[in-house]
């Protein structure tokens, strides 16, 4: 944990003294970000481990199905999201042009895609190995997020990483091949 910590703070450091340089950055902006990314944090936390202790409690569930179910049940929840937008958009003036964009069959295609590959897909095969491995285990799996929207950061920038970002990268990754080798002792009651 100590080395993902590290990871974490190596690439913080080098995003917010990027920021600072530039005079017209809102360091604001970046502390909300980051309030916001530390309560995501905790609730991407919780909900794994107790979607693993309910999926080992019931394993004559199929992940599929649950995957299906979960995406079925957090639907409503994303078209109210959407809506509330959409409202705010309208209030505030925003020139997105509203429901679908200005391009709207590239942007049914594109939330078509992210919801049965990243959203149902994801959650299917995240519900399958929470289902077969030790939470200890399933938990190191969510630093591979962090390192996934790294990527996507610096293919979107156009830019490669910093030495001290490539540094805390490798950090994120022995810290999880690290907790992967650990062992769990066992304790005699």
């Amino acid at each position: 944990m100590a080395l993902i910590l590290l990871g974490i703070a190596c690439v913080n450091h080098v995003e917010w003294a990027a920021l600072v340089q530039n005079p017209q950055a809102d360091t604001s902006r970046y502390i909300t970000g980051a309030a916001l990314a530390l309560c995501a944090m905790v609730c991407w936390t919780w909900y794994p481990l107790k979607n693993a202790d309910w999926l080992r409690g019931h394993p004559d569930r199929n992940p599929r199905v649950w995957a299906t179910a979960q995406g079925l049940a957090t639907l409503p929840l994303a078209l109210l999201g959407y809506a509330g937008f959409w409202l705010w958009a309208s209030a505030t003036q925003n020139p997105l042009p509203m429901p679908l964009g200005p391009r709207p069959l590239e942007f049914l295609g594109l939330m078509m895609t992210i919801a049965l590959l990243a959203s149902w897909l994801g959650t299917l095969c995240w519900n399958a190995s929470s289902q077969r491995l030790p939470t200890a285990l399933a938990g190191q799996l969510i630093v591979f997020e962090t390192l996934a929207a790294l990527a996507y950061a610096f293919w979107l920038r156009g830019q490669w990483p910093e030495p001290l970002t490539l540094a805390g990268i490798a950090f994120l990754v022995f810290g999880v091949i690290g907790g992967v080798r650990v062992k769990a002792v066992e304790t005699k009651q």
